[in-house]
C-alpha cells in the first residue's frame, strides 16, 4: 500500500490541474498558447548555491548544466535528463530537485535540455537536435560514463534517442533510466482505458492528441514516437519504472516484456502498486526510494574514468 503521503498527494494532484490539461483536448491548442507566455521554470536560488549551473543558448534552445560545487563530481556519472510534458509542456521545479538529487547522491553532473516542444516542433527535429547533443557530451565526457534518462514523454524519447544511437553505429550511453514512460502514441494499448479511472494526472484522449501534435507526418506507431515498436535489441542496461495508478504502466510493463522475451539480463523493471505518474520526482517516501534504486543502477553500469 502507498505510504500515507503519497496517498495524499495523489488526492490533491488534480489541483495542479493536469488532469483537466490531458482530458479536455478540444481546449488543448489554447491552453498550450497560454502556456507559452509563461516564462520558464529554472532551478531555483538554493540549488545555485550546491551547483555551478550554466546556461547555453547556442543551439537554438537552452542547454543547462549542473555540476555540484564540493566533492569530486566532475569524476561522476553524468546525466542526460529528457524532461517530461506530452512533448508540449516546459520544465517544472520538481525536475530540477530531482536532477540535483541525482547528481548530489552520484557525486556527478547532468547536462539538461530545453528542447524545442511541440506542435510548433516535431519529433524528426527534437529527436536529431537531442542526438546531435548526445554525441558532444559522448565526446566530452565519454560515452561509458553517460546516462540517458528522462519522465513520461522524456522517458519516450531517451529510449527513441538510444534506438538511433544504436542504428547510426553511434556509442551507447551506459544505461538508460525511463520513469513512468510514454513509449506508445497510438492511444489504443489494451487495459490503458481500464486505468483511466483512477489516474488523477493522464487521460488517454489527451496523450492522443498531444502525440498527433508532436509527431507531424510520422504514423502513430512510428519508433521516433513510438519507441516500444522499434527494435529493442542491443540496447544498454535499463532501469524502468511503473506505477499501477498511471495509465501508462502498460507501456512499462510491454516494455520489461519486450525485453525479457528478447533474453535481457540487463534491465530491471520496477513496479510500484498503487503508484501515479511520475511519483518518483515527487516528495513522498516511495519517490525516494526510487531515486535511490535509481541511482544505484546508475553506479552499477557507469565507467567513469579516474
Amino acid at each position: 500500500m502507498p505510504s500515507l503521503r503519497a496517498r495524499l498527494v495523489n488526492l490533491a494532484l488534480p489541483l495542479l490541474g493536469i488532469k483537466r490539461f490531458f482530458s479536455e483536448p478540444d481546449q488543448l491548442e489554447d491552453r498550450i498558447a497560454a502556456l507559452r507566455r509563461k516564462p520558464t521554470i529554472m532551478p531555483r536560488a538554493s540549488l545555485h548555491k550546491r551547483f555551478d549551473i550554466v546556461e547555453d543558448n547556442s543551439r537554438g534552445y537552452k542547454v543547462v548544466t549542473m555540476t555540484p560545487r564540493e566533492g569530486d563530481a566532475t569524476n561522476g556519472p553524468h546525466l542526460l535528463y529528457l524532461h517530461g510534458g506530452g512533448y508540449v509542456m516546459d520544465i517544472a521545479a520538481v525536475h530540477w530537485d530531482s536532477i540535483a538529487r541525482l547528481c548530489s547522491d552520484l557525486g556527478g553532473s547532468a547536462t539538461v535540455p530545453l528542447y524545442p516542444l511541440a506542435p510548433e516542433h516535431k519529433a524528426t527535429e527534437v529527436l536529431d537536435a537531442m542526438q546531435a547533443l548526445y554525441v558532444d557530451m559522448a565526446a566530452e565526457h565519454g560515452a561509458a560514463a553517460l546516462t540517458v534518462m528522462g519522465d513520461s514523454a522524456g522517458g519516450g524519447m531517451a529510449l527513441a534517442l538510444a534506438q538511433m544511437i544504436r542504428a547510426d553505429g553511434g556509442e551507447l550511453p551506459a544505461s538508460l533510466v525511463l520513469f513512468s514512460p510514454w513509449l506508445d502514441a497510438t492511444a489504443d494499448a489494451l487495459g490503458q482505458r481500464d486505468i483511466e479511472a483512477r489516474d488523477r494526472m493522464l487521460a488517454v484522449s489527451g496523450l492522443e492528441a498531444c502525440g498527433a501534435m508532436y509527431r507531424g507526418d510520422l504514423p502513430p506507431d512510428d519508433p521516433k514516437v513510438s519507441p516500444l515498436f522499434g527494435s529493442l535489441e542491443g540496447l544498454p542496461p535499463m532501469a524502468i519504472f511503473s506505477g499501477t495508478s498511471d495509465i501508462l504502466l502498460v507501456d512499462g510493463r510491454r516494455l520489461d516484456e519486450k525485453l525479457t522475451a528478447l533474453g535481457s539480463r540487463s534491465h530491471i523493471y520496477c513496479e510500484y502498486p498503487g503508484m501515479f505518474h511520475v511519483w518518483m520526482l515527487l516528495p513522498v517516501p516511495e519517490g525516494r526510494q526510487a531515486l535511490d534504486e535509481t541511482a544505484e543502477f546508475i553506479r552499477q553500469h557507469a565507467r567513469v574514468s579516474a
